[in-house]
């Protein structure tokens, strides 16, 4: 039998589709009959969506801060289209029509193999604020994630942040005037996971 999925291709919307997308599936779990107790309320993503739109077009005209704060809002936002996605493929017992019902896009079944990930290469770094950087990527069109590791040590990385938007990748919380070397790694369809960057270095500050 096949084993259905749903897509996460919303996180590679722009911003105004994304919030229109997030107001779509809003609208199709709220009252389903499918889905009587979803993990996330229809309201609260209806409002996420709602506010994301709203910083979207203060941005026309706004800040480097309005710009930021639009940004916190669209990774809020994504994850709580993921979170619902899981809850909504955990509660479809497979049914494709069910998950459907959902407002969310279906995965090919039958069997096809997924959109391979690819492979990632950090590309540019440049400083944004202080103790944040943000990386330019050069990976496929398949990814979903991006998972950030930083270093000061030979041999010991720690983590530094997943990003939902491949177009944003923007690790903080970075000591200024500290020299890291930097790795990323992809994340797509069927758990697939890209082999680490080859590490490079920059200076935060």
């Amino acid at each position: 039998m096949a084993k259905y999925h749903l897509l996460h291709d919303y996180i590679q919307l722009r911003d105004a589709p994304l919030g229109d997308f997030g107001l779509h599936v809003a609208t199709e779990m709220d009252g389903n009959a499918n889905f009587p107790n979803p993990k996330v309320k229809p309201a609260d993503l209806k409002a996420a969506a709602q506010t994301f739109l709203d910083a979207v077009a203060v941005c026309v005209d706004g800040t480097t801060l309005d710009t930021l704060h639009k940004s916190t809002l669209r990774d809020a936002l994504i994850a709580l289209l993921d979170t619902n996605l899981a809850d909504v493929e955990l509660n479809s017992k497979n049914d494709p029509e069910v998950m459907k019902s959902s407002g969310y896009n279906l995965a090919n079944a039958g069997g096809a193999k997924p959109a391979p990930v690819g492979t990632v290469a950090i590309t540019a770094v440049t400083n944004i604020a202080g103790g944040s950087l943000n990386l330019s990527l050069d990976m496929g069109a398949n990814v979903w994630g991006v998972e950030v590791q930083v270093s000061t040590a030979s041999g010991v990385w720690v983590p530094a942040g997943y990003f939902t938007d491949p177009r944003n990748v923007s690790p903080t919380g970075l000591i200024p005037g500290t020299t890291y070397a930097i790795r990323a790694r992809a994340h797509g369809s069927y758990n697939q996971i890209s082999d680490w960057s080859d590490p490079v270095s920059h200076m935060a500050m």
